[in-house]
């Protein structure tokens, strides 16, 4: 079968392998892709482990044994470790991956699992992996109404729907007049740069976004880092602003599957709509140059199809 595979830094081809064994196999309609993939293309990740190695996180298919529709989560937690007990299985020292999906078929856990109804798009369905961890994110955050977001790429796009949604007030802040277009669609005040608000979603992944979304907090406030920022970066924090407005600072990071079950119900219930942050469906040989293309322009989600 035919997947996608990182044979270096920067360097992505299509080839031939092997056919996965074990598990259940399912047979992937759709794949998306999101910064983590990007960062994977361009410097490997920790999970991925040597090259040549397979990526893609974000899937749905079919269950080649019974012809079921699923999404195939990324991770599966061991349920025993300290995190694990404590209920934050998101953060389980022995968490079990499911990488791949940029392959025609790919081998998961049943744990990684979850069937979805026939008439959820699979496309649609393959973004409840990030969506999940914009439902974690919300959960880390706080109940304050004045809610602040700061990117408008795709997390932040579906952070302001989760947000409003809820019925807050929430401001989208980013430097693309057609990312603060689809925010202002949705509902959210669309901005160039965020004010004082109580709570601030950072979904960026900078460090110089860190510090930004620590500025922006009111005092007393709290400021959720939902974007990853590059291995080894150091962000400089104002430590007034941390020390003297007694501001909250909460990571956020992953999701369980109760997330990710949440995650679909809102997809399929239409409370979250990503169909139009999907872009026009692409094989796998056009997908080393989509994730390097510039991210300009309103926030869109790769989706690849693995069998064209």
């Amino acid at each position: 079968m035919r997947a996608a595979v990182l044979v270096g830094p920067g360097a992505l081809e299509v080839r031939d392998v092997p056919e996965p064994e074990g598990a259940v196999l399912v047979e992937v309609h759709a794949a998306t892709a999101c910064g983590t993939d990007v960062k994977m293309l361009r410097h490997g990740h920790p999970v991925l482990g040597d090259y040549p190695c397979r990526f893609g996180h974000e899937m749905a298919g079919v269950r080649l044994d019974s012809g079921d529709p699923v999404l195939v989560g990324d991770s599966v937690a061991c349920g025993a470790c300290p995190a694990c007990e404590r209920g934050r299985s998101q953060l389980c020292e022995d968490m079990t991956w499911v990488l791949g999906g940029f392959a025609e078929r790919i081998a998961a856990p049943e744990a990684a699992l979850h069937t979805i109804p026939s008439s959820l798009d699979l496309r649609v369905a393959a973004v409840a992996e990030p969506l999940a961890a914009c439902v974690h994110a919300v959960s880390r955050g706080t109940d304050a109404r004045d809610c602040g977001i700061l990117g408008g790429g795709t997390m932040g796009q579906m952070l302001a729907q989760l947000l409003l949604q809820e019925g807050r007030d929430v401001t989208l802040a980013d430097r693309h007049p057609e990312r603060r277009a689809q925010a202002a669609a949705c509902g959210a005040h669309a901005v160039e740069r965020l004010g004082r608000h109580d709570l601030v979603f950072e979904a960026v992944g900078r460090p110089e976004a860190w510090a930004e979304a620590v500025m922006a907090a009111a005092p007393g406030g709290c400021v959720v880092l939902v974007g990853g920022c590059p291995a080894g970066s150091t962000a400089p924090l104002p430590t007034g602003r941390l020390h003297y407005d007694e501001l909250d600072v909460r990571g956020a990071f992953h999701h369980d599957r109760a997330e990710v079950d949440r995650a679909l119900w809102l997809l399929l219930s239409g409370e979250v709509d990503v169909t139009e942050m999907l872009a026009p469906t692409i094989g796998l040989d056009e997908l080393a140059e989509a994730l390097v293309r510039p991210a300009d322009g309103p926030a869109r989600k790769i989706v690849v199809d693995p069998r064209r």
